[in-house]
């Protein structure tokens, strides 16, 4: 058994240990073998053409039906009060076409209504558990929405696997979702070396890092990274609120061999003047100019501050005269830079 001493003993140890227990679910869909799929009525699935609709072996519940919001939320009022829970991610990984026309005009109109649904469902869970963290899905984009993103805290941007896709994401991030609200992946492996691993990891450190992965296995030169990343990371955090975003090279595209996301925080404050994320990924050019004219006329110094063993090998200048930074790194490797006044 994965909890042999129940699941509430797994998260009152974890309240013991200072921090707030967690699940994740998938809340809009149950297995077709479970026992909500029979007792639920027929009325309460997504349905086209008088048939209820399976997906990947699950069905789709509709929340416009108030047995399936009563179902959810028996099951999340005990989640919260017998376990003590504080948050909950959820995912949202089937593909279930237009929608349902059971009581609507058409599939797009009963979809509409289940979304609008689910967001008053989501509001009637943090009014009855106003310290409850819900983090909503991406799901490959297709939920990345203002109504989505008004409603729950933390929006998970992205599990892409591969560290080496991850630039394009990150730094289009900030077109749609707040800095502070973009959960980012940031997972080291232990096959990774220790540049890739600092790579995977910068990559998060201008929105919410979500760490993950296999920590237990690292080495200990990749556990340093990791324990170097969040210290990074809890200086810059309090900036991301106010930050404005910049894009030094332009909107990313998919394969760009350069990526750059800057932020500008809040001048009224002590922040810096910005921070710079920079990748460099599989082409021959040492070095790339940065163009950053919202630094106006302010002097500024860039220092490296992740990951710290690549002050030395990257080649940072400063051009007061043109506002441009000038970077060089090696191919497959990502520096954040803080922009001092």
């Amino acid at each position: 058994m994965r909890f042999p001493g129940g699941l509430k003993e797994v998260t009152d140890l974890a309240r013991e240990r200072g921090m707030i227990p967690g699940l994740w679910l998938e809340p809009e869909v149950v297995g077709v073998r479970s026992d909500m799929a029979r007792s639920l009525p027929e009325e309460a699935f997504f349905q086209r053409a008088g048939r209820r609709l399976t997906e990947r072996g699950r069905h789709q519940l509709d929340l416009r039906h108030p047995a399936a919001r009563e179902h959810l939320d028996a099951a999340v009022d005990r989640l919260v009060t017998e376990f003590g829970l504080g948050y909950f991610k959820l995912d949202y990984n089937i593909e279930i076409g237009p929608g349902t026309d059971h009581a609507a005009d058409s599939a797009g109109d009963g979809l509409l209504g289940h979304n609008r649904a689910y967001l008053t469902w989501l509001d009637g869970v943090l009014d009855r558990h106003p310290g409850l963290v819900i983090e909503s899905c991406s799901s490959g984009g297709m939920r990345t929405d203002h109504a989505m993103l008004a409603t729950a805290q933390l929006h998970s941007v992205t599990d892409q696997t591969d560290f080496r896709l991850l630039p394009g994401i990150a730094a289009a991030v900030p077109m749609a979702v707040n800095p502070e609200q973009s959960a980012m992946w940031a997972y080291p492996v232990p096959a990774m070396t220790d540049r890739e691993t600092a790579f995977n990891l910068a990559g998060a450190l201008l929105g919410r890092v979500h760490l993950s992965g296999r920590l237990d296995l690292l080495r200990p030169e990749q556990e340093a990274l990791v324990a170097e990343a969040l210290t990074v990371y809890k200086d810059v955090r309090p900036h991301l609120p106010a930050a404005v975003p910049h894009w030094p090279l332009g909107l990313p595209e998919w394969r760009d061999p350069w990526t750059a996301l800057a932020l500008e925080p809040d001048a009224d404050t002590d922040a810096p003047a910005g921070y710079v994320l920079v990748w460099h990924r599989d082409d021959d050019r040492a070095e790339i100019e940065l163009r950053l004219p919202w630094i106006g006329n302010r002097q500024v110094q860039a220092e490296v501050v992740y990951p710290a063993s690549a002050a030395e090998e990257a080649g940072v200048r400063w051009n007061q005269d043109a506002h441009a930074l000038t970077v060089a790194l090696p191919q497959w490797s990502a520096v954040l830079l803080k922009l001092v006044a």
